[in-house]
């Protein structure tokens, strides 16, 4: 047996290997160490291997399920290998001492579950694959729950952005690479012509034209993911649809630290509470939930689909009831896309082909409601014909099962009575075969006069009547009819001639009828499958109803507006909130300050100065939210807002580090500042919240004016920037597009009153040591700071402060020009040496030459 497990322990490679024996999963040697710590189980040992003993551990096969699901959330990947055939079959392949044959018959990993007990229900499960060829990089996406297949060519400083966009389970790269990946697999997988095939073969087609221009990045990688999916399947490949062929260009740009600043779908700590997705969802399905998800996390960068979005969420906004009806039919419906996964894995259970039956005709019936309703948005009559079209399907179902299937087919009992008369007459044989056992155990209770005489069955003796021991004299005297079976403490059990013809008839009928109902199973399965393709695309359209009216619930719960979308760049919200911000305070009983925020072309640039606490990075915040729920396709919380589509949204807010990386809170700002700097473009949105607060005073000030003025002259994109520095308000003076305003705070008999309202204006001050003060300092530390702040104050009385002289120094553009000046002369000076023709005396005298022109400079 060892020999056995170590063979499949080879092939399983890094896996945890679930070796099947018995009832049990059992794991050796390290894979039983790290299992009994994750599982918290008991580690045995049993034989020698090698002169030591084996650590051993073991989880029961029927809950298999929930011990894979803590394996799995540590991290770790679990190859499954069980038994392909039975004892009996092992006995009459080998004889008695023939060890049963085992295989491993799937690879359990992150990216790759359809158990509904390993999944979020509300959350895709994503599994990536990134590819490289002809010098371009691809992503390809696989939620093998619900088929759902992507691909998206990128550049190679996106990757971490589509990753971040993905939050993906599980991500595949070809060996040698320096991706961010979980899994390596052979570079052969990920070679676009081999991958080319794979597809091919895949969906049985001799061209992939069908499915849109695709390159030869995007086949590698989608090849990949297919070899690395057949790989982890053991050769069952799980439901694949068509890949759908997307650009990172048609959503708004969004990178990994703006999604996390932004806590889009999950807060900084992980946790969907908190996020804007958490706040806007109103989602009554799993798939709507996932939906919005998708959508929030990519918003739109074409203006039709998002104004086909907002058609949607208009019709059911401005119609209550419609809304109401139309989300209480969804709440009932079950997951058909998660439930079709499944069933095409071989997963599949009765219970999800009653969910498919169930799923499907509701949506029919919901195609009927919305086919009544007239004047629909072209969205909503999209929709329609794909809920509808499954009626052979939904009649075939509701005839063959049981209104509530079980999940375990294993014990019969889903296929309806009348579906099949053959079956019903084996269930009918059964059951007369179980009411005769009853009779007869009332026959031997009177023959023998044992009261407590009883018929029971078990796995190993079958039918058996069993009496008390102090009753079984009469029933082991030779004469009695009976056979002694079993002897145990306080029982005594036995066989009947009459008992056992009926026991046979009972077991060949209820074996018969469980052949049947699989048979039945098998077949219905298929059926369905035939057309998985027609009701994922049933299952799509649920969805995108469930998230039109969830928006709408959102909208009409706290008077959102619809967002006019326009095609110059400008940003123009009144009574702008911040949905999570409100909601949290709102909790609280108090109302949240809401503010107007008017970028343009000729005031593109807001620099905003007031006191810590006093609204700024929630005002920032919630601009750059209000802009992502707008291209989502979402009504905004605010009184009214036009909006010029933003191609890319950066944000700098808040403080942090990577020091697993290196990186101080100083450096990933730095880092992030000059990410913004590098790829904003006239079309973009930017916050940026006190740059250049990690590193000294002079230093700060000096990078955050040079930053300020590079957004002004260069990147020329609406921003807003907030910022302690006061001494930034004097380029207002200079940046025609740049204006001052503040978050307005009041002392009052001492205490510091901050009001959340943004002003036109600098700041006054910063109310530093009030905010210190309702921080809870001491008296005695406020007291030293007002010394200390008065004699600052009076030494920048005198001297013009830190800005002192930055009033002549040219903008950014003309000081780049001239240092670009600078540059072209020394430049010219050593193009014009004659390297091999210099003494060392005439190289000396150029080194003065070129120390001269840098000091000049």
């Amino acid at each position: 047996m060892m020999a056995q497990y170590l063979a499949l322990k080879a092939e399983a490679g890094d896996c945890l290997l679930f070796y099947r024996m018995g009832d049990f999963f059992e794991l050796f040697f390290e894979d039983a160490k790290v299992a009994s710590a994750v599982l918290d189980i008991a580690l045995t040992a049993r034989g020698e291997h090698k002169g030591e003993r084996i650590p051993m551990c073991g989880v029961p096969a029927h809950a298999a399920v929930g011990y894979l699901q803590r394996l799995i959330k540590a991290g770790h990947r679990v190859a499954i290998a069980d038994q392909t055939e039975s004892p009996a079959e092992a006995k009459k392949r080998g004889g008695s001492k023939a060890l049963v044959a085992r295989a491993i018959v799937r690879v359990v990993t992150a990216g790759t579950l359809t158990e509904e007990a390993l999944l979020d229900a509300r959350v895709a499960n994503w599994c990536v694959a990134i590819g490289e060829a002809a010098g371009g990089v691809a992503i390809a996406a696989a939620d093998v729950s619900t088929g759902r297949f992507e691909v998206v060519e990128v550049a190679a400083e996106q990757v971490p952005a589509e990753l971040a966009r993905l939050s993906a389970a599980e991500v595949v790269a070809a060996e040698g690479s320096d991706w961010p990946a979980t899994s390596f697999r052979p570079r052969n997988e990920f070679d676009s012509a081999s991958g080319e095939a794979r597809l091919k073969r895949l969906y049985g087609v001799a061209t992939l034209d069908g499915f849109g221009q695709m390159s030869r990045a995007g086949l590698a990688a989608a090849g990949g993911l297919v070899a690395y999916l057949e790989h982890i399947a053991k050769g069952a490949l799980p439901f694949l649809r068509p890949p759908r062929i997307a650009s990172a260009a048609q959503a708004m740009a969004i990178d990994a630290a703006t999604r996390e600043s932004l806590e889009l779908t999950q807060t900084q700590n992980g946790q969907r509470k908190g996020s804007l997705l958490d706040a806007v969802d109103r989602t009554v399905t799993g798939a709507g939930a996932r939906l919005l998800a998708a959508d929030i996390g990519a918003p739109l960068m074409d203006k039709a689909a998002i104004e086909a979005r907002l058609d949607l969420v208009q019709r059911f906004h401005d119609d209550g009831a419609l809304r109401e009806s139309l989300r209480a039919t969804l709440r009932s419906l079950p997951d058909i896309g998660r439930a079709l996964g499944r069933l095409a894995a071989g997963r599949g259970s009765p219970r999800d082909l009653g969910q498919l039956r169930d799923g499907l005709d509701g949506a029919w019936q919901l195609g009927e409601r919305i086919d009544t309703l007239g004047d629909v948005p072209a969205l909503l009559a999209d929709i329609a014909p794909r809920l509808q079209g499954h009626g052979t399907l939904i009649d075939l179902l509701k005839r063959a099962l049981v209104p509530m299937p079980p999940i375990d087919a294993s014990d019969g009992g889903y296929i309806a009575e009348g579906y099949d008369a053959a079956l019903d007459e084996l269930r009918d044989t059964g059951a007369g075969g179980r009411r005769a056992i009853a009779a007869l155990e009332a026959e031997y209770r009177a023959r023998t006069g044992a009261a407590a005489l009883k018929i029971r069955h078990n796995g190993v003796l079958g039918y058996h009547v069993e009496v008390p021991a102090r009753a079984a004299d009469a029933l082991m005297a030779a004469h009695s009819g009976f056979t002694h079976r079993q002897t145990l403490a306080g029982v005594v059990r036995f066989n009947a001639p009459e008992l056992h013809e009926l026991a046979m008839k009972v077991t060949q009928a209820g074996s018969h009828a469980l052949a049947a109902e699989a048979a039945h199973l098998e077949e219905l399965t298929a059926t369905a499958l035939a057309g998985r393709e027609a009701i994922a695309a049933t299952a799509d359209a649920l969805a995108r109803l469930d998230v039109g009216a969830a928006l709408a619930e959102r909208a009409a719960e706290d008077g959102w507006t619809r967002p006019a979308l326009v095609d110059h760049a400008c940003f123009e919200v009144e009574s702008g909130r911040h949905p999570v911000v409100e909601a949290a305070v709102g909790k609280s009983g108090e109302r949240f300050v809401a503010n107007d925020c008017g970028l343009s072309e000729t005031n593109r640039l807001w620099l905003v100065t007031g006191p810590n606490m006093g609204g700024k990075s929630t005002f920032l915040r919630q601009n750059a939210l209000i802009a992502v729920l707008a291209q989502a396709g979402s009504y905004v919380p605010a009184a009214r807002a036009r909006l010029g589509l933003v191609d890319r949204l950066f944000s700098r807010v808040g403080a942090s580090d990577n020091l697993a990386r290196g990186r101080s809170t100083f450096m990933v700002e730095m880092v992030e500042t000059a990410a913004i700097l590098a790829q904003a473009t006239p079309r973009s949105f930017v916050i940026l919240d006190e740059v250049g607060r990690g590193t000294s005073t002079y230093d700060g000030l000096a990078i955050a004016w040079a930053v300020v003025e590079a957004i002004h002259e260069d990147n020329r994109c609406r921003c807003l920037f907030a910022t302690h520095y006061h001494e930034l308000t004097r380029l207002a003076e200079r940046c025609d597009a740049l204006s001052l305003h503040h978050v307005r705070a009041r002392e009052w008999k001492g205490e510091l009153v901050l009001l959340h309202e943004v002003a036109e204006g600098p700041a006054d001050r910063s109310y530093g040591l009030a905010v210190a003060r309702l921080a809870g300092l001491p008296p005695a530390t406020i007291a030293r700071a007002k010394a200390v702040l008065a004699k600052l104050e009076a030494g920048r009385a005198k001297t013009g402060g830190l800005a002192a002289g930055l009033d002549d120094l040219p903008l950014f553009a003309a000081a780049a020009e001239a240092q670009e000046e600078q540059c072209d002369a020394i430049r010219a000076e050593v193009e014009a040496l004659d390297v091999d023709a210099l003494t060392p005396r005439s190289a000396l005298e150029v080194l003065y030459r070129l120390k001269g022109l840098a000091r000049e400079g």
